[in-house]
């Protein structure tokens, strides 16, 4: 490999490294802060335009490692942007900045790393599998970070005044260092600023007084460290690691001897290891060691001359008949609007008759449904892009509907709740992402997971069935390409033959509309068998706005039956509760 670039982009700021073909740092920079979860792709993308006017263009490779950069679908983008800005570039690596560290302090071989700067967390690795705790953020803690060893001395200094009215040494280290002369004035200069790099800043402090002997620092700093400590137990446990290499990482244990030995001790106390040192190996350059293809972590791989898509996904669309295009709809731009509108609703008889010619699987899987819920397991709807939202408004209508838990009908869409109303369509890619939601999100035996996918190849719903018929649930796949490839997993396979979309590949169109049709009665149906309907009306709505109090008082006036005085009567005596208003006992009910 010829030139390499290695970026890291952290909170607070992004450092670049240009490496010859003998690994020599030829030049290097920083650049602005480049936390990909925090700042928006607009300003992601200024930071590496600006790199690469300081650069060039004659760049081999790039070895890119960002801060907030755990997801799949973010190391995509981030991938683009530099392949964009890089197009000669033979080979892309894009990874989260942990692995950069672990790159710099142990190339492609094993051993555990533990980062304490700001933030903190510890990733291990051991004969080719990969473990990462913590690194949660400040605000679920990141224990023995910066933020966390100043936060704590913070809390228990401003305790220490509540109790005594004393400033305690810590307390005046924290003035000395802001200019301060007292906690008042110290408070309101941390409220006008209240970033985690601001009160990480004081973390020295801590070290400082533990170091001198100040005895509520060292315990704060011994209780902060054994909790990070504890994280390296954790990895150690799981990847059944027997005395392992421990590289420390970060600017607390680079700047601080007196917590780098606080620290190893708290470590050597819980589990045995090999050695112990601090890695000095500068953030770009362990960037710039992900090219290294021998390196198993999780990163994002883009090689020029380089598709946006991989052949299996190209040969899983080609026979799609929601990829196809429709005959019977050419031309649509020289239609007229009375054409158009005559065209849709010519093409709806398809959706029909895609549903009647697989109503014998559709009843099985409604009884199955219905079957699960009487026994208390739940039903869990798994999408991506229309196909999950469909399954989230469907799910979202349960509750207030039938008056069941919230929990009795969960959707789990590809991207999270923010893909209901922004598209991320490029979540749906992440398979492993799609088998840890059914992990993670808690589907036990005897649980209904059904995955929705138009095309039957949707990589985020095939990774939730498998994961979920690995855990013993029941699995449905709902789909609208009877032609997809066969799927050993899926109890269920539901394979409406809709057809080509009037606009082809829109399957928000005739697919969309089955799709959501089969999602009525699955739920439903569910709901007429569990008890929740009475006739044909809905006895355990919930009556939360006038429109549903007046439904409710006609329900119980046409169930009882009886009239409104009588039906208001039986609603306010059972707090209205519409099931237990109609069965209530006429010789218990007292009508003025």
């Amino acid at each position: 490999m010829g030139t390499i670039l290695g970026i890291e982009g952290g909170g607070t700021k992004t450092t670049w490294a240009v490496l010859d073909s003998t690994g020599t740092v030829c030049a290097r920079g920083t650049a602005g802060p480049g936390n990909v979860s925090l700042l928006p792709d607009e300003e992601i993308r200024k930071l590496l335009a600006g790199i690469r006017s300081a650069v060039g263009g004659g760049i081999e490779a790039i070895g890119a490692a960002f801060a907030g950069c755990h997801l799949p679908v973010q190391r995509q983008r981030l991938a683009g942007m530099l392949q964009a800005l890089w197009p000669t570039a033979l080979r892309i690596a894009v990874a989260e900045d942990t692995y950069s560290a672990f790159a710099g302090a142990f190339g492609s071989g094993d051993g555990i790393i533990v980062i304490a700067g700001t933030g903190s967390n510890v990733l291990g690795r051991r004969d080719g599998r990969t473990l990462r705790v913590g690194g949660w953020g400040h605000i679920l803690g990141d224990p023995g970070s910066g933020y966390d060893l100043a936060h704590t001395g913070l809390w228990r200094v401003y305790d220490a005044f509540d109790a005594t009215g004393s400033v305690v040494p810590l307390g005046e280290a924290f003035l000395q260092r802001t200019g301060q002369n007292s906690l008042e004035e110290l408070f309101v200069h941390l409220l006008r600023d209240p970033s985690k790099d601001r009160i990480a800043a004081l973390a020295p402090c801590v070290l400082e007084k533990a170091a001198a002997g100040d005895p509520l620092a060292a315990d704060i700093a011994r209780s902060r460290a054994g909790l990070l400590a504890e994280q390296v137990r954790y990895v150690t446990q799981r990847l059944g690691y027997p005395e392992p290499r421990v590289a420390l990482v970060g600017g607390l244990f680079e700047h601080s001897e007196a917590y780098v030995a606080l620290f190893s001790g708290e470590v050597r106390s819980r589990v045995a290891v090999r050695e112990i040192f601090v890695s000095r190996v500068p953030g770009a350059v362990g960037a710039a060691r992900l090219v290294d293809d021998t390196l198993p972590i999780p990163q994002t791989i883009a090689a020029q001359p380089a598709l946006p898509f991989s052949r299996e996904a190209a040969a899983s669309l080609e026979g799609a008949l929601t990829e196809e295009r429709n005959p019977r709809c050419r031309f649509l731009d020289r239609k007229t609007v009375p054409e158009l509108v005559e065209l849709f609703l010519s093409e709806e008889e398809f959706v029909e008759r895609a549903l009647r010619d697989r109503k014998e699987v559709i009843a099985a899987a409604a009884a199955a449904v219905a079957e699960a819920l009487e026994a208390g397991r739940r039903l869990f709807y798994v999408g991506a892009g229309t196909s999950g939202r469909l399954g989230a408004l469907d799910a979202s209508e349960i509750p207030p509907t039938f008056g069941v838990p919230t929990d009795l009908v969960q959707a789990i869409l590809a991207g999270g709740p923010d893909a209901f109303l922004r598209s991320q369509e490029a979540a749906e890619d992440d398979r492993e992402a799609g088998a840890r939601s059914v992990i993670q999100r808690g589907v036990r035996p005897g649980d209904v997971v059904c995955g929705i996918t138009a095309s039957g190849r949707t990589p985020f719903v095939l990774g939730a069935l498998e994961q979920a018929q690995t855990v013993g649930a029941l699995t449905i796949l709902l789909t609208c390409n009877p032609k997809h490839a066969p799927l050993p997993f899926v109890r269920l396979s539901i394979d409406l033959p809709t057809g080509p979309e009037i606009v082809a590949g829109s399957t928000r169109l005739k697919a969309g509309t089955a799709t959501k049709i089969v999602l009525n009665m699955l739920s439903t149906i569910a709901m007429i068998r569990t008890g929740r309907v009475r006739d044909n009306l809905m006895i355990h709505l919930r009556p939360t706005s006038e429109k549903l109090r007046y439904r409710a008082l006609r329900v119980v006036m046409e169930l009882v039956p009886c009239g409104e005085k009588e039906a208001l009567a039986r609603l306010e005596r059972t707090g209205w509760r519409v099931a237990e208003a109609i069965d209530l006992p006429k010789p218990d009910l007292a009508i003025g």
